[in-house]
């Protein structure tokens, strides 16, 4: 059996009563693409247009107080084609920022009809960018009582700060957005950093079964040659799950260990051919 570092069950008392669970869940394909990658498209707004430069072999940089968000360590483009994504920050600059809090409302709520305002349209394009980045997916503002959500406006650029209508301070501007009002209220001033972030792409898998392999390989672990009591105790994790109370019998510390690096139990692992989630838990 794999041995790894991390003693996952060297962390269990001989005093403490909690059993140790663990659950081996199937790893489609599919599932893995959903659990590890991130559509091109589904990236948020201040770093997409950077990641399809970079996907398409390009060398990408963004500049914006926002840096790039990606939630996962791939994103997937059409085909499907996996890439693992790196961000670096190059530099970054000093600049005065001013924070905002935007709450929402719908334009269709006001009985009276909404108060005057400016249209999203009219706004520079920095400032309209300033608020989709804050937003990551700008559709979220459509949502059913959308809460307030904070926005910060930050322009090393003097072009870009004079043609700002954020910058400086404008407590209580109005803006009108596909149907919701957005109403901003100016919170403070205050030093911040810009950064300017080169992205790179690496293309990794051309379909999801092949990714599922480069995700086990670089973030799973596999089991080989398990003892048959290690056997039944992995059989039975796979087909619902596997408990045990402290003291943990040698076999089922055995098989954390192998599932664990550096104390953390890996998200994947190949057993018997196939692949699966991980899932460790504590049950009173």
């Amino acid at each position: 059996m794999t041995a790894l570092s991390g003693c996952l069950a060297g962390d269990i008392g001989d005093g403490d009563s909690a059993e140790t669970v663990l659950r081996l869940d199937e790893a489609s394909p599919v599932g893995v693409s959903n659990e590890f990658s991130t559509a091109v498209d589904a990236v948020g707004h201040a770093g997409r247009a950077a990641v399809r430069t970079a996907v398409d072999g390009d060398k990408a940089t963004v500049s914006g107080y926002y840096a790039p968000d990606i939630s996962t360590p791939y994103v997937v483009a059409d085909g499907p084609e996996y890439y693992r994504v790196e961000t670096e920050t190059v530099r970054s600059v000093a600049a005065t920022g001013y924070a905002y809090t935007v709450a929402v409302d719908s334009v269709d709520s006001f009985l009276l009809g909404p108060p005057s305002s400016t249209s999203f349209a009219e706004l520079p394009a920095h400032d309209r960018d300033a608020v989709r980045d804050a937003l990551g997916d700008a559709s979220l503002v459509h949502a059913p009582h959308y809460p307030p959500f904070g926005v910060t406006f930050a322009y090393p650029s003097a072009d870009r700060r004079e043609h700002s209508l954020f910058v400086p301070e404008s407590d209580g501007r109005r803006v009108t957005w596909d149907g919701e009002l957005l109403r901003f209220a100016f919170e403070e001033e205050r030093p911040v950093e810009v950064p300017t972030v080169g992205v790179r792409a690496e293309r990794v898998a051309a379909s999801q079964r092949g990714f599922r392999r480069v995700v086990g390989e670089e973030r799973g672990r596999s089991i080989d040659d398990p003892t048959a009591d290690q056997r039944a105790i992995l059989d039975e994790a796979v087909d619902s799950e596997y408990a045990e109370s402290p003291p943990l019998s040698s076999a089922f510390a055995a098989v954390l260990d192998a599932l664990s690096v550096d104390g953390a139990v890996v998200p994947l692992v190949g057993y018997d051919g196939d692949w699966y989630f991980t899932g460790l838990s504590r049950s009173e």
